[in-house]
């Protein structure tokens, strides 16, 4: 097991953090970013990793490649997944640091998605998919980008009662190809998709809502067990796709007919997960946001058939030797597909009082 604290600008963030997961390029690299949190002027910054060297790289910002004006609001979080469509690219979404007294201009017109080409790392701008919306999830079938995006005046509830937009970008065209502000549409933090590119949203009082390539947004006919849709796997081979609600958590298996099994409570908040490489198990860490020290920050490999969860290792005692500092929690859980790497971003900081302000990567080996 290593570990590396980003090596973060050095300005004030309000706080330094990370909320969206990353992705594990072919070659072994993985690519993630954090930000500073903030509002006006808000940026984030996008980083690569190299398990071989164990080198952590920042290698752009997101404000850079935008037009983006001094004094504007800005890009102080990428909340979204990313997702690699092709080999060439992978897509990032940038968002809000904060939503508060927040305003649009004529050169601040919403969030946008950036293409990162793999080889060169060179990061390019497509633009603004859901004008006035920021963008926070994405998961993407083949050519095809799902994405979430939110109103930032339509939360009078709470994270659940978020309003807004799904769209579908075709990265072939560069174009939105579908878009839709379906009143029933919550949550707003994951997109399941299965093996058929069929995406699933949380919808309101646990029904979800389905969108087919070429179709339309649907009532899909299964209902959740509880709760509402907050993180999801990669399909497996046979299409099925392993997802965790929100109030209350717990694990279910979303399967190629649409069927919905119920695996059993989870032990904590979880934000993100990753399936195994033999696929009999997926990845967690409990505790999302700012209390997974309480446990000592477990990693835990839930079994996909029984919902058991089994600790791997604290990962709270590394952090806090090796760096002096407190994990809070993950939003970024990504498995090299091919070594059986674990990446893990957390959330850290001086003490548990305040576990926030740093990024430590750490990857357990297989």
């Amino acid at each position: 097991m290593r570990g590396v604290v980003y090596p973060r600008p050095a300005h004030d963030g309000n706080p330094w953090s990370q909320w969206g997961q990353g992705i594990v390029l072919p070659d072994g690299r993985f690519l993630s970013a954090i930000g500073d949190h903030l509002g006006v002027d808000g940026n984030s910054y996008l980083y690569v990793y190299s398990p071989d060297t164990h080198q952590m790289t920042r290698f752009s910002d997101v404000a850079s490649p935008l037009d983006h004006r001094q004094g504007d609001f800005g890009y102080g979080k990428v909340h979204a997944q990313m997702v690699q469509p092709n080999c060439d690219e992978v897509i990032v979404a940038t968002y809000w640091g904060t939503r508060r007294g927040l305003t649009y201009s004529d050169t601040y017109t919403g969030d946008h998605l950036l293409s990162v080409n793999t080889s060169t790392l060179a990061v390019s701008d497509l633009g603004v998919p859901a004008p006035e919306r920021g963008i926070t999830s994405l998961a993407g079938h083949g050519d095809l980008v799902y994405g979430e995006a939110v109103d930032p005046e339509g939360r009078p509830g709470g994270d659940s009662t978020d309003t807004g937009t799904f769209f579908v970008y075709d990265t072939r065209t560069r174009q939105v190809t579908f878009h839709t502000d379906n009143p029933r549409h919550i949550g707003f933090r994951n997109l399941a998709v299965d093996g058929n590119g069929r995406a699933y949203l949380a919808g309101a009082d646990g029904t979800l809502l389905r969108y087919e390539p070429g179709s339309e947004l649907t009532q899909h006919d299964e209902h959740l067990p509880v709760g509402w849709l907050r993180a999801s796997t990669a399909p497996t081979e046979d299409g099925t796709v392993y997802a965790v609600t929100r109030e209350p958590e717990r694990y279910v298996a979303i399967r190629p007919d649409g069927s919905i099994s119920d695996l059993g409570p989870a032990s904590g908040y979880i934000a993100s997960m990753a399936l195994s490489p033999d696929r009999t198990e997926f990845y967690v860490v409990p505790g999302a946001h700012g209390d997974s020290w309480k446990r000592g920050t477990p990693l835990l490999a839930v079994d996909v058939d029984t919902g058991r969860e089994r600790e791997v290792l604290k990962l709270a005692p590394l952090v806090q030797q090796h760096f002096g500092l407190t994990p809070g929690g993950t939003y970024n859980i990504a498995v090299d597909q091919a070594s059986g790497r674990i990446h893990i971003g957390l959330n850290s900081g001086k003490s548990t009082d305040e576990p926030w302000g740093e990024v430590v990567l750490v990857t357990v080996e297989p």
